[in-house]
């Protein structure tokens, strides 16, 4: 299993010479593995980028195939969707995933396609474009070929539900959990079996360890607790994601050294990071 990042940045993008490194896009990442359609995790701003590097394969043909999972429908995880130019090719497939509450996967993205405010032709009219399906996720895991995507709602902010993923082929897992705050024990339960012995799990870490404590109730969480989640869930690699966009590349690597240890080895998820999940 291939993991590549597009994207690992929080909130918004940021372009400063100090966050040049661990990158600038909001979140977007692609899972690779043999037997198995593109999978990609999230559609910030690198969701563009992954889009124009599928061209190069059978998506710029019209004969790709994606499944599109989202955590959550905050702005900074779906807004990368109208710049996806895959969409935008007939003959392409692309499944869109996820659970937005009260609104509803379909509205919440088709309405951020108004002409009002987006230039792009509007792939969810079925004259246009790709096909392009949308699904609100039930309760059951989902096999796509040699992949099992498993899922769990990880805790609410302003009615908008949060889902957290455990994609695994039989070898190996990745866990992914971009966005949580651990405000009761069922949104840690969840999370912890998403990450149990996960070969790789990608979590949020959008506020310092400093920060937190006056930020409670925003809905995300600090490294620290990013580790003790890694740990209780006996997870073999921990990858800080969805930085902040004042944290500069100096403050990630802190962060990492901090907290890195043979037993546990820790790591801020880097912008066009690639990390391969090899055979136990």
């Amino acid at each position: 299993m291939k993991i590549s990042l597009w994207g690992a940045r929080g909130g918004v993008s940021v372009v400063r010479p100090e966050t040049r490194r661990y990158g600038v896009n909001t979140p977007c990442i692609q899972v690779e593995c043999p037997g198995a359609d593109t999978i990609v995790l999230d559609g910030g701003i690198g969701l563009h980028w992954l889009g124009n590097a599928l061209l190069a394969e059978s998506f710029g043909s019209g004969k790709g195939k994606a499944h599109l999972f989202f955590s959550h429908t905050h702005w900074s995880h779906i807004q990368g969707v109208p710049f996806f130019v895959p969409l935008l090719i007939p003959g392409n497939s692309i499944h869109l995933y996820g659970r937005a509450g009260l609104y509803g996967m379909q509205k919440v993205l088709c309405d951020q396609m108004n002409p009002a405010y987006c230039p792009v032709p509007d792939f969810f009219d079925d004259a246009i474009g790709a096909q392009v399906d949308v699904s609100e996720l039930g309760k059951s895991p989902i096999r796509l070929g040699s992949l099992l995507i498993e899922y769990a709602e990880i805790g609410q902010v302003h009615g908008s539900p949060r889902l957290g993923y455990r994609i695994s082929d039989g070898m190996n897992a990745l866990a992914y959990i971009p966005a949580v705050e651990y405000l009761n024990d069922a949104v840690r339960e969840a999370a912890r079996a998403l990450a149990n012995d996960a070969d790789l799990l990608i979590h949020d870490a959008y506020y310092s360890d400093q920060e937190y404590p006056t930020q409670q109730g925003r809905g995300h969480s600090c490294p620290r607790q990013a580790l003790e989640l890694a740990q209780g869930a006996s997870a073999k690699r921990l990858l800080l994601f969805n930085h902040h966009p004042e944290r500069s590349d100096q403050a990630l690597d802190e962060v990492a050294n901090a907290l890195n240890s043979a037993e546990l080895p820790v790591e801020c998820g880097r912008e066009r990071g690639v990390y391969a999940l090899e055979e136990r």
